[in-house]
């Protein structure tokens, strides 16, 4: 199964790991799921990990974060993420997890942000929260 990640998911979890967003990225880190990234989101990550009023939370340094994603990026599906899209008028940068999800055939985005979930899905790609994907996930693999 093929996942997009929203940045924010991983500022939750780092700061919470027994969270909903923290869950899905054990379940990454188990190589369960294919995390799907590319390098502007990955560049949002990293960004938003290092803003000094989170940094007060998860406790990791810049080259701790680094190497928590050189881990995390052995189970990755890296694609380019080059294509424009202009589907999210109201917060563009959010562009970039469809552009990810239409690149790989993503199965879902696992995001927090009403502009991505209000979609709902795009071009197959569902697009839900982590509660409901770690229910849905559940589902699936209880059938195989």
């Amino acid at each position: 199964m093929k996942i997009v990640l929203d940045a924010n998911l991983f500022a939750s979890a780092l700061i919470k790991p027994d969270s909903n967003p923290g869950k899905v990225l054990e379940l990454v880190s188990q190589n369960l799921l294919e995390w799907v990234v590319s390098p502007p989101i990955l560049l949002e990550i990293k960004r938003i990990l290092l803003y000094p009023k989170l940094q007060k939370y998860h406790r990791k340094t810049a080259e701790e974060l680094d190497t928590y994603f050189e881990d995390l990026l052995m189970f990755a599906w890296v694609v380019e993420g080059a294509e424009a899209l202009h589907v999210i008028q109201d917060d563009p940068s959010d562009n970039k997890y469809l552009a990810a999800a239409r690149e790989a055939a993503a199965d879902f985005i696992v995001t927090g942000d009403h502009h991505l979930l209000d979609l709902g899905s795009y071009q197959g790609t569902r697009i839900v929260k982590a509660k409901e994907f770690l229910t849905l996930w559940q589902e699936t693999t209880i059938r195989i």
